[in-house]
């Protein structure tokens, strides 16, 4: 390179590293009364809980050092499940379905936020699910959303490039706000509370479920926030012949941005075990889509720089170190694939739209017949089989790969791009329809909820 061009090159750098400026350090919900963002005018920009007819949704905000920003969102939070599960309460108490999701690299808790939107409109599909469904009495929805800055660079020249340059500290961001403690806290209080709600329960009554739901940052956020708390209970309970319980009922990642080093040692543990108890469910689900650039390609190329002065006993480990957990394959269990001849396999079920040539997301009369082959597939999960089984979606079909062990409660899924198309496609109609008919799938039997 010349000396004119290097010069331009140099100058470049510095324009964009000076225009490059950081998002505000504060949180975004301070306003305590709660709000129905259906309503015209509400106001609901700073609402710590939103509340609607369908669903209850309430945020948890955390800083750059992974503390609470204020403790204050978290007893709401905590009250809103109290009030809505009747725990403590003379009434009669019920169980209510608790969904904590947790966004990933640039999002935050702004009203608006792209995630937020969507974590509302999954609400309300979840809702929907509860109405139609004739195996129990409907019950409520409530959504936690945990917020933290994962969008923290902004920048008038060149918007794009100001994210993509924040991506190390944002994973290191990731990790201390589900490393350092409060949001550990967080989950083991809600399932706490969730426990409180089954105690009160008559036993034939339906159960209160927490499902935990990371994506790209934020589900390294939560495998920080997890692992230590899983490993203990699967010494506790696997190698003592027991089934491995969840925190809540299933924590599900998508996309996750984590390297699969972070991960060995769960997997050392998993394959050790020579059979699962009969009634062993999947406990950690994480979904990556064969699509998803950002962990296949920029993932590595920053791990690349980030451990270039790493020790590494041999190459499998450092692979292991650049790689995100959804890449590595030799952890890898399962394909989730497109079905193209859904409509032959899962019972007519699809959700494929012939006038609009799209997936939608499913309608009520659809809802029943899907709930209906759920508990068909559900019947083919046996830990002692010598050989595990393909299950089948509704549009989708889950095929284990020839290293996976039956029982084993960490699946790992490489999905089809027509089902999740890249990193941020996590509202594509036919990943919501499987993830609502896989989280029933993966549910316990009655008498397994006992903690």
């Amino acid at each position: 390179m010349n000396t004119s061009l290097t010069i331009l090159a140099i100058g470049l750098c510095a324009a964009i590293f000076l225009t490059v400026g950081c998002t505000a350090n504060k949180p975004f919900r301070t306003n305590f009364t709660p709000c129905n963002p259906g309503q015209k005018g509400a106001g609901c920009s700073q609402a710590v809980v939103e509340s609607t007819p369908d669903y209850k949704l309430g945020f948890v905000e955390f800083d750059d050092q992974g503390w609470f920003w204020d403790t204050n969102q978290v007893k709401a939070v905590e009250q809103l499940i109290r009030t809505e599960s009747g725990i403590g309460q003379s009434n009669n108490p019920q169980g209510i379905v608790i969904v904590l999701f947790v966004h990933g690299w640039k999002n935050n808790a702004a009203y608006d936020n792209t995630n937020v939107v969507m974590f509302r409109n999954t609400l309300a599909q979840l809702s929907a699910a509860e109405r139609v469904q004739t195996n129990h009495p409907v019950r409520k929805i409530v959504g936690v959303y945990a917020g933290w800055r994962g969008l923290s660079a902004t920048s008038d020249w060149f918007p794009p490039l100001a994210e993509e340059l924040s991506f190390w500290e944002r994973k290191n961001t990731a990790h201390k706000v589900g490393g350092y403690g409060a949001m550990t806290e967080l989950l083991v209080d809600l399932e706490s509370l969730q426990q409180a709600s089954n105690d009160s329960l008559a036993p034939n009554a339906p159960r209160t479920e927490l499902i935990i739901v990371g994506h790209s940052f934020g589900g390294g956020a939560v495998y920080s926030a997890i692992s230590e708390i899983v490993t203990e209970r699967f010494v506790d309970t696997v190698k003592q012949g027991r089934p491995l319980k969840p925190l809540g009922d299933q924590v599900i990642l998508l996309n996750p941005a984590f390297e699969a080093s972070r991960h060995y040692n769960l997997n050392q543990m998993a394959v050790s075990i020579d059979q699962y108890p009969t009634n062993q469910r999947p406990v950690l689900s994480i979904f990556t889509s064969k699509g998803d650039w950002a962990t296949h390609y920029f993932f590595p190329l920053g791990r690349f720089f980030s451990t270039m002065f790493e020790k590494n006993r041999n190459p499998e480990q450092k692979q292991a170190n650049r790689t995100a957990v959804g890449w590595f394959e030799p952890f890898v269990t399962h394909d989730l694939i497109y079905n193209t001849n859904a409509e032959a396999l899962a019972g007519g079920n699809s959700t494929f739209n012939p006038q609009t040539k799209q997936h939608e997301l499913h309608g009520p009369d659809q809802l029943l017949a899907s709930i209906n082959n759920v508990h068909v597939q559900r019947q083919k999960w046996h830990p002692n089989n010598t050989k595990a089984a393909t299950y089948y979606f509704d549009d989708s079909i889950l095929k284990p790969r020839t290293n996976f062990r039956p029982g084993d409660p960490f699946l790992i899924v490489s999905v089809d791009k027509k089902i999740m198309k890249d990193h941020d496609d996590i509202t594509n109609p036919v990943l919501i329809n499987f993830l609502e008919e896989y989280i029933l799938f993966c549910q316990s039997d009655l008498q397994d909820r006992s903690r």
